[in-house]
Order: C-alpha cells, then structure tokens, then sequence
C-alpha cells in the first residue's frame, strides 16, 4: 500500500455472498462491477455483467491485503485492502448533510459501470460519456451563474425556490445525445447512507429522491450550447 500526503492509495476489493462485488480504485474512482468471483491457486476469475472475465494473477494474500499482478485494465500491480461486511450486525444508516463537507468537496463525479450498463440497456438514443474532472468543472459554473442570475427564477414555474447551490452535494453524470453533450446533475441537500459505507457511495450509483421539495434537484446542462437545458427542484409525495 502506497501513501501519499492524500492519504493511503489503494483500491477496494469487496466480495458480496449476493448481489455485485466491486473494485473500487481510489485513484480512477471508476467503479467496477462483478457477478461472480472465482479462485483457483494463485489465479483470481472476475466476471461482469456483461459476462466479460478479468483474470488476475495473486502475488501475496495475507492478513488483510491482496496484491495483485497482471490485472487486465491496469498498467501496474494494485493492491487490494479487506473491508468489514457490514450487513452482518443491525442495519443502520447514517445522514451527511452538504454542510458537513467544504465547498470543494460537494462535487462527485459518478463512473460507475452500473450507470454504463444502464444506458447501454436502457437508452436507445444516448451513449454514456465518462465526464472529466474539467467538464464537469464547466458544467458546475454554468449551473452556479443559471442559479444567481435571474434565469432560475424565471423557469420554476410551481417549483418551489432551490436554496443556493453550495448547499447541495452534487453528483454527476454525463451522455452523448444526437451530437451534444449533456451532464445530468443531481443536487441533494443531505444523503443517507448504510453506515460506515461513507460520502464516497456516491460515486456508485446515482441518489435520486422523488419527493423532499427544493432539498432536493436535478439538473441538465448541454456543454456543447454552453446552456443550462433543464432544472427543477422536487415536489412533494
């Protein structure tokens, strides 16, 4: 395990008796998804859903660590640390609120293949495009100036006001659509996640709430027309 002053580089290799296993590299913050893990000697089989396998060569287990070599997708060996499961004891959620974090930390790009594999199935007309910590840079000032000059007032018609946009945490995902990029965001005020699982969920898949009013929003923006498309705080069930 290498460490930095950013703390400790590894990836997170977690193993499910049911549903996904995951491999989560801190450093790509990709997540990738498997169905199936299988082990023979030294050698470690991961299939996706895609039924796609990635072979993997174990150099040293011991203790709570994997390092492996020889990993499809990988320029380099990467090492791998235990996490507990947590779904063994009481089931228990924990709430973090936007301004639990600083400014610069409410931004999280999600580059999950489980949204890769649901527009791929599920979109027929728009393709995932895995966003760029720059898009989406664009994409947060083109939001944050359409939320402080007058344009949002302007467009909510019966929604009620959004608060400002630094008290949302922000996710993000992005498609290719007839020629246009378009980054989807969706704004939460404050999430709940099984605990100890952590902010960083967020880059698993997308936390969308129905209902909730204006602490929660969505939002479209087309990077190529440099315009906010589309923005509307939620209702209420």
């Amino acid at each position: 395990m290498q460490t930095t002053a950013e703390g400790p580089q590894f990836a997170k290799l977690i193993l499910e008796k049911d549903g996904y296993s995951w491999i989560d590299p801190v450093v790509s913050d990709t997540i990738y998804y498997y169905e199936k893990v299988d082990v023979s000697g030294d050698t470690l089989l991961l299939t996706d859903g895609f039924k796609h396998p990635t072979l993997c060569i174990i150099e040293e287990l011991h203790d709570s660590m994997l390092t492996l070599s020889h990993v499809a997708g990988f320029d380099k060996e990467i090492t791998y640390k235990k996490v507990f499961d947590h779904n063994e004891g009481p089931f228990m959620l924990e709430r973090f609120k936007a301004s639990d974090f600083s400014k610069d930390s409410l931004d999280v790009i999600v580059k999950s293949f489980l949204v890769w594999d649901y527009y791929q199935k599920y979109e027929d007309t728009k393709s995932y495009h895995s966003l760029t910590k720059a898009e989406m840079l664009q994409a947060r000032e083109l939001l944050r100036q359409y939320m402080t000059d007058g344009s949002l007032e302007k467009d909510q018609f019966d929604n009620e006001d959004a608060y400002p946009l630094d008290h949302y945490i922000r996710q993000y995902e992005s498609y290719v659509e007839k020629g246009h990029l378009y980054v989807r965001v969706t704004l939460n005020t404050y999430i709940y996640t099984e605990k100890c699982c952590g902010y960083t969920v967020l880059k698993r898949d997308i936390y969308d709430v129905e209902d909730g009013g204006p602490t929660h929003a969505r939002a479209t923006i087309d990077l190529t027309t440099q315009k906010v498309v589309d923005f509307s705080t939620n209702g209420y069930a």
